[in-house]
């Protein structure tokens, strides 16, 4: 372990933190942009829906699979380098993707062409880019103490909540005044001046250390999903994601085609709901959540009810208002169900496991952004604008007979003590 806490003060480790709160938010914002800009630019290409589902889905599959490398890698050149790494990384796929949209609204590209630059600057991303958080999340657990580790890291996940709150409210306003294409560009600019902020000022005294290597095969990490102690937290989790990915790259579509409204005006609403929509799931998260002190399962209970609520508003919804209640009522059930299902993972498991644990719950995530253009773009094009939430509803009833009727899932109300046998070593199912 490194011995960093003990050797730094108290003021040394609220200012790098801070900065890399700051870098975590601006890559939040750059992530929560693509979906109020992406919607109207593809209409402003002419290119179908189900093509801004590409450039999604491959960025999605390489930062499910490279994470977890990333973080191993960081325990041997140290967490500083590959911050900074990830974060150049992350500037230069933006100015890509600018590159990319620039060419296909001057008429320089052809349409799919644009997409597929797009694409591929978005899959740098994901399997570059993503060196940012797990090396940022270790830099702070090498730094805290056990007691206060917990809030610490809740901080860095709090800057990519903060991120996705404010990103499609600067991207309807800036878009709105300079374009599209150089809102882009600004926030490759102001990453790119991140990660030279953190080489410069980061302090980082401690070298990497040679005990901690651990496997560098993602795919290893990923046959702990289907241990019987967190199995049914995995599936709740990837049943949410996808209901939460299927929402976020609809709703600026949804809101275009139901309303009527040119791409300039969708740009403007869809940025104001997104924004709702990330300030209710930051609520729940950090003022419902500690309010309410319920059971994990609980929690999954409420979220999938809310999920359901706001899918149904939104497959009725008359009008705009109605549309920004079923996305906040979808917003706020995510919260609570995202903290459920990992709080659950986390308490089903020994401490010995509890970085498994982690690490199969955040790939829901990778899993639901990579599934999501299908269950939600080509349905929204195949079908008809409804049918990506039609999907939801059913997925949410799934997730809420989880959490209602699993008995592992009502076994996670206190930590468990030793390694309980794995279904390989005898255990019962």
């Amino acid at each position: 372990m490194r011995d960093e806490p003990q050797t730094s003060t108290r003021k040394d480790r609220r200012a790098a933190f801070g900065l890399l709160f700051v870098c975590l938010m601006m890559v939040g914002v750059g992530n929560s942009m693509l979906f109020a800009i992406l919607p109207p630019l593809a209409r402003d290409i002419g290119v179908a829906e189900i093509y801004v589902g590409a450039i999604y889905t491959l960025s999605a599959l390489m930062y499910l699979t490279m994470s977890p490398v990333w973080g191993g890698l960081s325990d041997q050149y140290g967490r500083r380098p590959l911050v900074v790494f990830g974060l150049a990384t992350y500037s230069a796929s933006t100015l890509i993707l600018a590159a990319g949209a620039w060419a296909g609204q001057s008429g320089l590209l052809a349409p799919l062409a644009a997409v597929l630059a797009m694409a591929l600057a978005r899959t740098l991303f994901g399997a570059l880019g993503s060196a940012t958080g797990p090396a940022a999340q270790a830099y702070v657990a090498d730094r805290t103490a056990p007691g206060e580790r917990t809030q610490a890291l809740a901080g860095m996940t709090a800057a990519f909540a903060l991120g996705g709150m404010i990103g499609p409210a600067l991207a309807a306003g800036f878009s709105d005044r300079i374009g599209m294409v150089p809102f882009m560009v600004m926030v490759a600019l102001l990453v790119g001046a991140c990660a030279i902020a953190v080489r410069l000022t980061l302090p980082e005294n401690t070298p990497p250390s040679a005990r901690e290597r651990r496997p560098l095969n993602p795919l290893a990490q990923f046959a702990f999903a289907g241990d019987r102690r967190v199995r049914a937290f995995v599936m709740y989790g990837c049943a949410s994601w996808l209901v939460q990915a299927a929402s976020l790259q609809a709703i600026g579509f949804f809101i275009m085609d139901r309303l009527a409204l040119d791409t300039s005006a969708g740009l403007q609403l869809a940025g104001v709901a997104l924004t709702a929509g990330a300030a209710a799931l930051i609520f729940v998260q950090l003022v419902a959540i500690p309010a309410l002190k319920v059971s994990p399962r609980m929690l999954m209970i409420i979220g999938a009810a809310l999920t359901l609520a706001g899918q149904v508003e939104l497959i009725f919804s008359g009008g705009y208002a109605s549309i920004v209640l079923g996305f906040l009522l979808n917003s706020m059930g995510f919260g609570f169900a995202r903290s459920g299902f990992t709080g659950g993972a986390s308490l089903a498991v020994s401490p010995e496991e509890q970085g498994q644990a982690a690490g199969v719950t955040a790939a829901t995530a990778g899993l639901g952004f990579l599934i999501a253009p299908l269950t939600g773009l080509w349905l929204y094009q195949a079908i008809g604008p409804t049918a990506p939430f039609m999907l939801n509803v059913a997925l949410s009833v799934l997730a809420g007979a989880i959490a209602l009727l699993h008995p592992r899932v009502r076994l996670a109300i206190k930590p468990v003590g030793p390694a309980e046998p794995r279904e390989d070593e005898g255990g019962v199912v």
